[in-house]
């Protein structure tokens, strides 16, 4: 019976999630100007925050550190770098998040039927795995875009791992805020890979609140420096929970 019920979660929200994806690519067609509000209202509160409380069921328990707060308020561009467990955690991300956020994506994602559009037309960055010309077009575009007071979202581990131990960061995110002048962002969920594992398509019922800890911010232009403080904070926020 849970199979069914968890089967059941997965295709409501991939039908539900086909349905805004493919509401904000019309929007963004005939309002080409419309992307953030396109990210508050569809992505982050009628997609996101709806799927993740009734569809997927789990109560979020999020908390920001005061100068992530404030950040956040000042209207000014950061990198947000997280741990990634889920297919989820793009929904995770846009409803725990309480500023628009775009992503730097696989190049997959674009070929993906009104997710890669819509995503596309937000501001959303694809690469292509080791290709290093997309990786640096992927940077340009993305410094103009926190330039103007957008956060971006990386994953710098590169994929969904099972294993709650966070793997090593990879540098691309820490050039781009370097070359941008952006500060980074730690942050740190956890249950998602309880909910909705790697490698399987069944949305299991949470039996936790799903956790989301947003660090303090770092500030440095030196991209190792960047990476390295943001693993151990990552990796602390998540020793924190453990206690």
């Amino acid at each position: 019976m849970k199979l069914v019920i968890g089967g059941l979660r997965t295709v409501l929200s991939v039908l539900y999630s086909a349905f805004w994806c493919g509401t904000a690519l019309i929007t963004l067609i005939i309002f080409p100007n419309s992307s953030e509000f396109v990210l508050i209202k569809f992505a982050k509160k009628y997609w996101s925050e709806f799927m993740m409380k009734w569809i997927v069921g789990a109560e979020l328990d999020v908390q920001l550190h005061p100068e992530t707060e404030a950040l956040f308020k000042s209207g000014r561009g950061a990198v947000l770098v997280s741990n990634h467990s889920s297919y989820l955690d793009i929904n995770l991300a846009f409803a725990s998040t309480p500023t628009p956020i775009v992503f730097i994506a696989k190049a997959g994602v674009k070929k993906v039927p009104l997710l890669g559009g819509a995503n596309e037309r937000v501001g959303t960055v694809f690469v292509e795995r080791g290709n290093i010309n997309t990786a640096k077009k992927a940077i340009k575009k993305l410094e103009k875009t926190l330039k103007n007071g957008r956060c971006v979202l990386v994953y710098p581990e590169g994929s969904r791992f099972k294993t709650d131990e966070i793997q090593p960061f990879k540098k691309g995110g820490f050039h781009l805020a370097s070359n941008a002048g952006a500060p980074v962002v730690p942050v740190y969920h956890e249950g998602m890979g309880e909910i909705f594992p790697p490698h399987t398509f069944i949305i299991r019922k949470p039996s936790k609140p799903v956790v989301v800890r947003f660090g303090k911010p770092i500030y440095s232009s030196n991209v190792e420096e960047l990476r390295d403080k943001s693993f151990e904070s990552v990796k602390d926020l998540q020793a924190k929970l453990k206690l």
